[in-house]
């Protein structure tokens, strides 16, 4: 059976702390934890920072199976879409969905009345 967590988050600057703390209560194996923490952190801080002005709370969506690990994060924001390109590194910011691209072995951004990330990655169960 899977585990399954799920939080609304407060949008706001800690809610990528607590995003990252929703995922160490995720039952994985070290490596596939501070794997996990990224990707969320990633996705709640671009949510904080691009979502609606007037959102007052996002949603976190963790599930480990035996080998993987899927996830999404959902919050009211604006339509876009990403195509994978260089980093500018001279620049700040913009390289959260470039990490998650290259930590998560699948993702997509879909849009249900909300926008959402989801991803999916290889994560062994702890327990």
């Amino acid at each position: 059976m899977a585990d399954v967590v799920e939080q609304s988050l407060q949008v706001g600057p800690r809610a990528p702390g607590e995003a990252r703390q929703l995922a160490r209560d995720v039952p994985l194996e070290p490596d596939a934890r501070a794997k996990l923490e990224v990707i969320v952190s990633e996705l709640v801080t671009n949510s904080v920072i691009h979502g609606a002005g007037g959102a007052a709370e996002l949603t976190v969506r963790l599930r480990c199976e035996q080998e993987r690990v899927t996830g999404e994060v959902c919050g009211r924001g604006s339509d876009f879409s990403w195509v994978e390109h260089e980093p500018e590194l001279g620049e700040p910011g913009g390289l959260g969905l470039l990490i998650v691209d290259e930590l998560a072995e699948r993702w997509e951004i879909r849009r249900n009345g909300n926008v959402c990330v989801w991803f999916e990655c290889a994560g062994r169960s702890a327990s």
